[in-house]
């Protein structure tokens, strides 16, 4: 029974996965492509809304290009804002860009350019100046696949991550060295993944069924780190079933129990 829902929760995880990898290819046939671009913020926040039946787990959908320092100053004057840093204690909050600090100087740089209306106040915020977000980045970019962020607590107070994928150049080659896969990235698209509503979601579908008692856990460190469920461990008998989300620098577990 643990097995059965374990395999289901990551075949909704993938699906949201899927949609995410689309979008990232999208915006490099549209965007990347096209001289000039076919995509706009308007019409990316228009079709982020519009296709939002297909991603009802996943928020927070942005996309963050990415500029060397040699390109900096050309790229804000097109832009028409300066590059901002996510964490500033003249913000409110790393959602404040009116009060964000100016970036300082770095090789690179990944501001965001698009996102969802709802979240459209990041823009202009450098995603690789965020601890979790610039591993997320370097990760994607390195191996070609989704990573994924430690789990934290969402706005609405649940528990979620960050999956982040790389955006490459038409040139990049599918088994391309980690090195060649950095060199050929140009940007990357990163959204936020409720966990908790996906968890909610699996065992509702499965109501009727047995009732076992769920917990989801982040095992990529010494400490797991809860998902999903409470955290009364509970006595008797039990069982984990080990999770694969994709991205193999992270571990995850499902413990059952009656």
């Amino acid at each position: 029974m643990c097995d059965e829902r374990a395999r289901m929760l990551q075949d909704q995880f993938n699906v949201s996965m899927n949609h995410l990898h689309a979008l990232a290819i999208l915006v490099n046939t549209f965007h990347h492509s096209g001289n000039p671009s076919s995509i706009n913020q308007v019409t990316f926040a228009t079709y982020m809304e519009r296709t939002a039946f297909e991603r009802p787990l996943t928020s927070g959908v942005a996309y963050a290009v990415r500029v060397t320092h040699a390109e900096r100053d050309q790229f804000e004057r097109q832009q028409g804002w300066s590059i901002k840093k996510m964490y500033s204690p003249n913000s409110q909050g790393e959602g404040d860009a009116a009060g964000a600090m100016i970036r300082e100087p770095d090789e690179e740089y990944a501001p965001v350019i698009f996102a969802q209306d709802a979240y459209k106040n990041v823009i202009s915020f450098d995603m690789l100046s965020g601890a979790d977000d610039r591993e997320n980045i370097i990760r994607a970019r390195e191996s070609g696949r989704g990573a994924l962020t430690a789990p934290f607590q969402l706005l609405n107070g649940r528990i979620g991550v960050i999956l982040t994928y790389s955006v490459y150049t038409s040139e990049a080659v599918v088994n391309a060295r980690p090195q060649e896969l950095t060199q050929a990235a140009i940007g990357y698209l990163g959204a936020i993944i409720d966990m908790e509503a996906l968890v909610d979601k699996l065992l509702h579908q499965l109501a009727g069924k047995q009732s076992i008692m769920v917990n989801v856990y982040d095992t990529t460190y010494e400490y797991p780190i809860r998902m999903y469920g409470s955290n009364d461990k509970g006595s008797g008998m039990y069982h984990n079933s080990s999770l694969n989300f994709g991205d193999p620098s992270r571990r995850h577990v499902m413990h059952c129990r009656w």
